[in-house]
């Protein structure tokens, strides 16, 4: 499969390197991305880990090209899928990771 630049997985953070539950989940995530098998779980699993254990790391509140961030603001018990939502910028492409 080839990827325009857009849509390849960026270098995610150094310090997701140094964490093994990361590196395995970036795995995972790379080798189904690379066997194009449809990524969407390990997606989740990478956000959902970053959200959980890498709170500190998770980029602040997206002030761009966001449909996203308005509408989690907005709901009272998001908070989690909304940290989740911009975790996603630290391993995929903007264009997939505002998706949801």
């Amino acid at each position: 499969m080839d990827l325009t630049d857009d849509e390849a997985l960026p270098l995610p953070p150094p310090f997701m390197f140094e964490c093994n539950d990361c590196t395995r989940l970036l795995l995972d995530l790379a080798n189904k991305t690379n066997a194009d098998t449809g990524c969407f779980t390990e997606q989740l699993a990478v956000a959902k880990h970053l959200a959980d254990v890498h709170p500190d790391d998770v980029p602040e509140t997206h002030t761009r090209r966001c449909d996203q961030c308005p509408k989690y603001r907005t709901l009272p018990d998001a908070a989690d899928a909304w940290a989740e939502h911009r975790a996603r910028d630290l391993f995929l492409p903007e264009t997939v990771a505002r998706l949801m």
